[in-house]
Formats: structure tokens, C-alpha cells, sequence
């Protein structure tokens, strides 16, 4: 009986992927211009982001249309936990601007990381229990102790990297955590990393329109200010879920 379920998931999931794939592919080709089918790929270094943002901002590509093709690309990477989403967050920095980019990533970070919760919640269960049933067990102890600041919590290892964010995807739902409070611990949790990427992106788009781009504005001081304390966040957090921990073992 589990192996016939386990089965059935892969095989679920698999259908699931390979219709996703065609659909993404599908927005791809319909909206973007011969120009730009020419340079589609993920991009994986900062040059293949410039030449794609090149492409992007041609005259024959209709703004709306990039939109919903880089919501769409990055959507389908988080849904099931593909790498690329780190130069689709800089790619978005040097179209839209810092802040523009950064809610659109934790968007796209929210939204798809929640489909890939509701995967694993309908489809992911069997596989689960027969692969990662120790670390469950493990995260769930930690869970259970963090369940009054359970936001806050999954705010933190969304933020650090002591958990992979993968496995955080697939194993909220098993353990009780609503998809409610997953999809907003999502959302802020990945902002500050995800900042840093995007202004990267900024920096490129600025230094392609002036050879006198200066880093040091009042601006971006006070953007990297922003960040330095968004990212002491999940240092203070982690120090009050240890003094809780250690309060309640005492």
C-alpha cells in the first residue's frame, strides 16, 4: 500500500511538472519577442542578466508582457524548488527598480513557495513519511517549542540559511503549520536577502545609463542601512528562541 502511494505522488507530481513546464514555456514564446527567444535561459552569472535585460527593454517587448513572463518564471522555480530564483531577483532589480523588484520577488517567493506547500500537502505525504520522517521528527520538536512565535520563527529560518528552504516548503504543512502564516513568513522572510540580490540588479541597470554612477548617495545609504538592521532581525529572534528554550529546560 505505500509503495503504490508513493507511486501514485511521483507519478502525480510528475504530470503536474510536465504540465506546468509547457504552460511556462507556452507564456515564454507567446509573449516575448524574436529578439528575446534568442537569449531565453536562465540567466546564471551578472553578464547573462545584462545581456538579458538588454533583450527585455527593446522596443518590441511590451512592458506588461516581461511582467508576466518573470512572474511566471519565478512562480514556477519556487513551486518546485528549482535553483535560479538568486539571478531572476537581480534580473528584477535592473527592470524595475529596488523596491518596485522587492515586492515583486516576495511576492513571487510567497506564491510560489505556497503552491509547493499545497503539493506536498495533497501529493507529498507518502514520500515524506518514507524518506524524511527522522528530520521531521527533528524540525517538529523545534516547532513545538516555538508554536506561541511560530510567525516569527519561520520569519527566521526563512531569513538564515539553517534549514533549507525546500525542505521548509514541504514539511510546513505536515507539521502544522497554516498556510496562512506560511505564506507571510514567506513573503517578509525572504525580503532581506532577496534585497541584497535586487540591488545588485539596480546597480547594473544604473551603471547602462551613466558612466557616472556613484554607490555612495544618500539613498542607497540609507537602503543598506535598512537591510543591515532587516538582517539583525532574525540574529535577535534566534537569540530569544534560545533563552526560551533554555528558560523552559531550566
Amino acid at each position: 500500500m505505500a509503495k503504490t502511494s508513493i507511486i501514485t505522488s511521483v507519478i502525480s507530481l510528475g504530470i503536474i511538472f510536465t504540465l506546468s513546464t509547457e504552460i511556462l514555456y507556452l507564456i515564454l514564446t507567446t509573449y516575448l519577442s524574436k529578439e528575446v527567444k534568442n537569449f531565453l535561459k536562465f540567466p546564471r552569472t551578472l553578464k547573462d542578466v545584462k545581456i538579458l535585460y538588454d533583450a527585455l527593454t527593446g522596443h518590441e517587448n511590451n512592458n506588461i508582457h516581461v511582467l508576466i513572463c518573470y512572474v511566471a518564471t519565478y512562480i514556477f522555480l519556487q513551486s518546485f524548488s528549482l535553483p535560479g530564483s538568486v539571478m531572476l531577483s537581480v534580473l528584477g532589480g535592473t527592470l524595475w527598480g529596488s523596491w518596485n523588484a522587492l515586492i515583486l520577488v516576495s511576492f513571487c517567493s510567497g506564491t510560489g513557495s505556497t503552491i509547493c506547500y499545497l503539493l506536498s500537502y495533497y501529493l507529498g505525504q507518502p514520500i515524506i513519511q518514507n524518506y524524511l520522517s527522522e528530520r521531521m521528527e527533528r524540525w517538529n520538536e523545534k516547532l513545538n517549542a516555538h508554536r506561541k512565535g511560530l510567525f516569527s520563527y519561520i520569519i527566521f529560518l526563512k531569513t538564515t540559511p539553517f534549514l533549507p528552504n525546500w525542505f521548509i516548503n514541504i514539511a510546513s504543512p505536515h507539521l502544522g503549520v497554516g498556510v496562512g502564516v506560511f505564506y507571510w513568513a514567506t513573503f517578509f522572510g525572504v525580503a532581506p536577502l532577496s534585497f541584497i540580490h535586487i540591488q545588485a540588479g539596480d546597480t547594473i541597470h544604473r551603471l547602462s545609463e551613466t558612466d557616472e554612477f556613484t554607490f555612495l548617495t544618500i539613498q542607497n545609504v540609507v537602503t543598506v542601512s535598512l537591510v543591515a538592521i532587516a538582517a539583525l532581525i532574525p540574529i535577535i529572534l534566534g537569540k530569544r528562541f534560545e533563552s526560551q528554550e533554555k528558560s523552559k529546560v531550566g
